[in-house]
């Protein structure tokens, strides 16, 4: 009878401690869901202020032309001239390396994109994990 006493007095504090863990995890994740919402909203705001016709305006009035980026497009041009001399060679030769070659070179002006992209989606991998974990916890 002592032991069931003992084990029912155990499996009570735990349970209230069980009880009190829950109820602020609970209580932080209301928290977080209320900071993402905020955070949701002032991006809205902030969408609407960016894209509103006195945003508009204000960019229409202050950009200058002069300063537009033009080198790219010469790179570009130079890419894809290498592209096509590459793939040009690649058929003459029947070359498979040749052309796989040209592909990558036409395609390598997006190489920092992709990496950038690959790197946003690791990290919002790790914090999904991350949250599902501290929320099971």
């Amino acid at each position: 009878v002592e032991d069931t006493k003992a084990s029912l007095s155990a499996d009570e504090q735990f349970l209230m401690m069980l009880k009190e863990k829950c109820s602020m995890t609970d209580k932080e994740w209301e928290e977080r869901q209320k900071t993402r919402q905020l955070e949701m909203e002032a991006v809205s705001k902030a969408l609407a202020v960016l894209s509103g016709d006195d945003a508009h305006d204000l960019f229409g009035r202050t950009f200058n032309p002069a300063l537009a980026q033009i080198s790219s497009s010469a790179a570009l041009s130079r890419r894809q001239q290498a592209s096509l001399v590459l793939k040009a060679a690649a058929e003459r030769f029947h070359s498979p390396k040749l052309a796989a070659l040209a592909y990558r070179v036409r395609l390598d002006a997006f190489t920092r994109v992709k990496q950038a992209i690959d790197e946003l989606m690791a990290q919002l991998a790790k914090d999904k994990a991350a949250e599902i974990k501290h929320k099971d916890f």
